[in-house]
């Protein structure tokens, strides 16, 4: 999405009377999200990448800044824009010394889960099961006031 139309999304609350509530695109800035599907970043986001795919192959694109409240409608989400920091970032890898893998420490459990075994995967409930709760959760009350 282009920045000038994300922009739009994220109007002055007062024009004119510039406040440090309002927020602007810069040209360090990605915007995307699905306005159809609804599928953004929420507050708490920060740091996620933003990944795309082209022939095959996926690309890091940009990383999660911020975005408005997770509320209806959802607007597009702000990421940083890689690209835009790539000499940035090819002069701080010239400057570091080069790794050396066996320097690494060695990989062990904390302390304090060394006794707690894998209870497997964790259900969590989707739309619909959720939806599905709620609706037999109002129907018993009804049927509990009814008597």
């Amino acid at each position: 999405m282009e920045n000038s139309v994300c922009g739009s999304f994220f109007q002055p609350q007062h024009p004119g009377q510039p406040s440090s509530s309002d927020y602007t695109i810069h040209e360090d800035m990605l915007c995307a999200g699905d306005l159809i599907t609804g599928k953004a970043i929420c507050r708490g986001d920060s740091g996620g990448p933003l990944v795309c795919p082209l022939n095959g192959t996926w690309f890091l694109m940009g990383l999660s800044s911020w975005s408005l409240d997770c509320r209806s409608p959802i607007g597009p989400s702000v990421f940083t824009r890689l690209t835009y920091f790539t000499n940035w970032i090819s002069q701080k890898k010239r400057e570091s010394l080069p790794l050396d893998p066996a320097l690494a420490p060695p990989q062990e459990m904390p302390p304090a889960l060394d006794s707690m075994t894998s209870q497997g995967t964790v259900y969590k409930p989707g739309l619909c099961a959720a939806l599905l709760a709620a609706h037999t959760f109002l129907l018993r009350l009804i049927l509990l006031g009814s008597l």
